[in-house]
């Protein structure tokens, strides 16, 4: 008799040395199997899938962590930003006091504002940024804006703030020579020689004979020879349109193109040329014409001498 188509598993059982046979068939078998392979893939996959998880789990915890930092970060740029701000306020501030006292005008607000615009590149896409960069790039990039203004501003007030203490340095501004008295003013006169009316173009300062001369303000000696009337005369440009003259001198001791500054000896007081005793005579021109050298005679030459 043929033997089933299948397999037979055969049990011993060592105590009683009993056999038992459990047959199984092919298909049996085959679904046992697949049923087999079909556990031990759900398992895998379960197992992966908790696996997963908790690798995730650990991943966002650490994601969570690092955002929180991160704010943290945000948080601590965004009070610097505050505070940068606020120092910048101040800088306006000290900008508009510089600019009063150099004769500047006031940075307008709106100017302040250092507004920018244009349009938004389409490749850029703004709408998943956080909100809070998003304000402190915003913020940041006013700030630097703000900066440059700034920056372009006290450079301005600076080259004014030269020009200024350059101009100071070349205004006649002190007495040019110590002592003595003004024995003849700025304006009509009688002429000592001839008793006409004449026009005195600068003041005659009497004081004794060697007296130093001094240069009234810095500049550049454009005269420095014996002239009719004037005698030995003395003539400096000190740009600005200002430009004086020392007449009468007995000694002369600078030289036509030598560059003086204010206070420098250029002479000595002496009695040549068109004079009636040791004297003297000094003159003022603003753009080619004589004023009167009085209004250039100011207290306090220690201050002027500090703009060198």
């Amino acid at each position: 008799m043929a033997e089933p188509d299948g397999y037979k598993l055969v049990l011993l059982a060592d105590a009683s040395s009993r056999m038992r046979a459990v047959r199984f068939s092919r298909r049996q078998i085959i679904l046992f199997t697949i049923v087999a392979v079909a556990f031990a893939g759900l398992l895998v996959y379960a197992s992966s899938r908790l696996l997963a998880g908790w690798l995730t789990s650990m991943a966002m915890s650490e994601v969570l962590d690092e955002n929180i930092e991160l704010r943290q970060h945000l948080d601590r740029i965004g009070e610097r930003l505050t505070e940068v701000d606020k120092q910048l306020t101040q800088l306006a501030q000290s900008d508009d006091r510089l600019r009063l006292v150099t004769d500047m005008p006031k940075i307008d607000d709106d100017v302040r504002q250092v507004g920018i615009g244009g349009v938004v590149s389409p490749e850029i896409d703004y709408g998943d940024e956080d909100e809070m960069v998003r304000k402190l790039i915003f913020d940041l990039d006013k700030i630097e804006r703000e900066i440059r203004l700034q920056r372009s501003s006290f450079l301005e007030i600076e080259r004014q703030l030269a020009e200024q203490a350059d101009l100071l340095k070349h205004t006649p501004s002190i007495r040019p020579v110590e002592g003595g008295y003004v024995s003849s003013g700025f304006g009509r006169r009688t002429d000592p020689f001839n008793s006409r009316w004449v026009h005195h173009n600068g003041i005659d300062i009497s004081v004794e004979r060697g007296t130093p001369v001094f240069s009234t303000a810095d500049g550049v000696v454009i005269h420095a020879k014996m002239v009719h009337g004037l005698g030995k005369l003395v003539v400096v440009d000190h740009g600005y349109g200002f430009a004086t003259a020392y007449g009468h001198l007995a000694i002369i001791n600078v030289y036509k193109g030598q560059s003086v500054t204010r206070g420098q000896k250029i002479g000595e007081v002496g009695n040549t040329g068109r004079s009636t005793a040791p004297h003297l005579h000094y003159e003022v021109h603003v753009d080619s014409k004589a004023v009167d050298p009085m209004d250039f005679f100011y207290d306090g030459y220690d201050i002027f001498a500090m703009t060198r």
